[in-house]
């Protein structure tokens, strides 16, 4: 079997998604939503140990940053980046703030009659 598949002349090597999360396709803590807030805990002092990708979210992350932003940053695939996050928030390295339920359905529903207007 050839390197050249996994190499790109600009980017150089190529890393498959699956070793990035060691073959986890599970967050260490509990399911992130697609539009939680990631936010680095603490300034950007991460402990040894953490992969590149796990150092670029903390830098992202310094301001409040949705998950699906961070994924379509780093061009990886979301349940790649909800691993990742899913680990720094194990390690207490981000804090997950998630979505607040909407408390008024009528806000809905005129969102719903909204789209139907177009």
């Amino acid at each position: 079997m050839s390197d050249e598949r996994w190499l790109d002349e600009d980017a150089g090597p190529i890393v498959p998604a699956y070793l990035l999360t060691r073959g986890r396709t599970v967050p260490a803590t509990a399911a992130i939503d697609l539009i939680a807030v990631i936010t680095t805990v603490g300034g950007f002092a991460p402990p040894g140990g953490l992969g590149p990708e796990h150092h670029i979210i903390l830098q992202k992350c310094i301001r409040p940053t949705r998950l699906v932003d961070v994924a379509a940053e780093l061009g990886l695939p979301i349940g790649v980046v909800r691993v990742l996050v899913g680990d720094l928030h194990a390690q207490e390295l981000v804090k997950v703030e998630l979505p607040t339920p909407m408390s008024d359905p009528h806000i809905l529903l005129d969102v719903i009659s909204g789209l139907r207007a177009l």
